[in-house]
């Protein structure tokens, strides 16, 4: 699938995939051959729009449904259809388009949802949309909420560009979150109960500053075609956050230099080691169309999913092995 919105290793042979252009999820072994796909519009329940998936109960595959504001339940390998459970969402929220942070819990579901009210474009939109994560028990009941933008966010007066800044990961005991721009890592229990937060480490290529542009911009007049109008800075931002019993992994997505995707999109991995208590980062940058996103860690070995816009027919499972430079 090209354009990736969440890659994750299952074990240690399989990966999902899911993406921004093509809605469904699919499931492929770690040579390339796909095993199973969940795509909308080939199950009974018609068409449906996949914002994220979990998939700690494989081969069910939970998939938070953008269109039905649901969750809709699948067997993977039997190709099964199980079950949609309809969120209570409260009043003017809604699940986000792409992206979205998801899990399923013991008790239920988590998900991020965002405040229809505003537009992503406006200052209003981080200083208003309240919380963003909200919990559901197993029959889509709401229950409660965790997580405002940071202060770094709401302070800033221009526009921002409408990026997902939030990341989440999970070891099935507890939930990670972190805006990078706060330079802080949060822990939470699966019932939302903060228990700790971590300082994120100094970089020598990572941009911590969040940067706004110097006016409102108006999403209207950039769907108008007004492209003068549409100008954001483009903040650095991490693209994935895997925890392990080791080790937490951040890989990174930066925008360095001008010109095109090739040659200005960059990603590199901050490491923490849990029993040092230490931040690692990888000394060189790689593009973003030759290392792709962090799937997961199995046995040491990290690996990656890339299959972007760039290269329509081109899709890569990669490997990579961290070792420490000899000083």
């Amino acid at each position: 699938m090209n354009v990736p919105a969440k890659v994750e290793l299952i074990g240690d042979s399989l990966l999902a995939v899911s993406s921004n252009r093509t809605p469904a999820v699919g499931i492929i072994r770690k040579n390339g051959e796909q095993v199973g796909n969940i795509a909308s519009g080939d199950f009974p329940i018609g068409a449906f729009m996949p914002t994220s998936y979990n998939i700690s109960d494989y081969p069910i595959v939970y998939i938070i449904d953008r269109r039905s504001q649901s969750v809709l339940v699948f067997n993977v390998v039997s190709q099964e259809f199980i079950e949609k459970i309809r969120l209570d969402l409260p009043e003017d929220k809604i699940i986000r388009t792409i992206g979205a942070e998801f899990k399923k819990t013991k008790e239920g579901f988590l998900v991020e949802l965002y405040d229809q009210k505003y537009d992503a474009y406006l200052p209003d939109f981080y200083r208003n949309s309240g919380d963003l994560l909200y919990f559901f028990d197993s029959n889509g009941k709401f229950q409660k909420s965790i997580k405002e933008y940071p202060e770094e966010y709401k302070a800033m007066d221009g526009s921002l560009s409408p990026t997902n800044y939030l990341k989440m990961s999970d070891n099935n005991q507890t939930i990670l979150l972190s805006f990078p721009h706060s330079k802080k890592l949060h822990r939470y229990t699966n019932k939302g109960e903060e228990l700790e937060q971590l300082d994120l480490p100094p970089s020598r290529v990572f941009d911590y500053q969040l940067k706004a542009a110097d006016r409102i911009i108006d999403f209207k007049a950039i769907m108008a075609g007004e492209k003068q109008s549409a100008k954001t800075p483009d903040n650095h931002y991490f693209n994935s956050l895997y925890e392990d019993e080791k080790s937490i992994y951040i890989e990174t997505w930066m925008k360095i230099g001008e010109g095109g995707i090739e040659k200005t999109r960059f990603a590199h991995l901050m490491v923490y080691n849990k029993e040092e208590e230490k931040w690692y980062e990888t000394q060189n940058p790689k593009g973003i169309l030759d290392i792709g996103m962090l799937a997961g860690v199995a046995n040491d070995t990290l690996y990656f999913y890339e299959g972007s816009m760039m290269k329509y027919d081109d899709k890569y499972i990669k490997r990579a092995i961290l070792k420490p430079i000899e000083e």
